[in-house]
């Protein structure tokens, strides 16, 4: 082998060491960066997943709260209307009475209502017919405990049970459905104490 061939020789040696060294070098870095990449996607992946977990924790208690929600909602309508249909039963059996018991209604409702004044009470065209005997006496009477005057008017009104006391052109409206009104909001709530406590 020549000198030449020697210069030439060492030349190939050292060129593919440092070429192997730089492919080693060039491996090692390569290997880093998909460590370091690996562990990015790892951790990405970790925090996607802690992400996903919450947002489906948070839907969840979400739609727990919304769905407690509408039942409490179907639950206060159904008593709602249960407790509206027992009031509305209530009313429409005082129009089923009999005539005794009717009437004896109607005067404790007049001992209630009645004022210190002169005027006179009205009912219903129906009422008017079956007015028992004696009952004008009944409703002198107890005017005059209260300290006014009251008679049985001539005139029928348009309501379905109870009666108008007219005072001086002044109408104070007795009549069930008026009186079932005025008092709903507190029927709704004794109904309720009976029936849920």
């Amino acid at each position: 082998m020549t000198g030449l061939d020697k210069i030439l020789h060492q030349i190939e040696e050292e060129a593919k060491s440092s070429a192997d060294k730089i492919i080693e070098e060039a491996n090692a870095q390569a290997q880093e960066i998909l460590s370091e990449a690996a562990a990015s996607c790892k951790e990405l992946e970790e925090a996607s997943a802690a992400k996903t977990e919450a947002a489906a924790r948070d839907i969840l208690s979400k739609s727990r709260s919304a769905a407690q929600m509408q039942r409490k909602q179907e639950l206060l309508a159904a008593k709602q209307q249960i407790i509206g249909e027992i009031i509305d039963k209530a009313q429409a059996s005082l129009y089923t009475l009999e005539d005794k018991a009717y009437f004896e209604l109607i005067a404790r409702m007049l001992e209630k209502f009645a004022l210190a004044e002169k005027g006179e009470i009205r009912f219903s065209e129906k009422d008017r017919k079956r007015l028992p005997a004696g009952f004008d006496k009944v409703v002198a009477e107890t005017a005059a405990k209260k300290g006014g005057e009251l008679t049985v008017s001539s005139e029928t009104c348009a309501i379905d049970g109870g009666f108008l006391l007219v005072y001086g052109g002044i109408e104070e409206n007795c009549s069930f459905a008026a009186m079932f009104a005025s008092e709903r909001e507190n029927l709704q709530d004794k109904v309720h104490t009976l029936l849920f406590a």
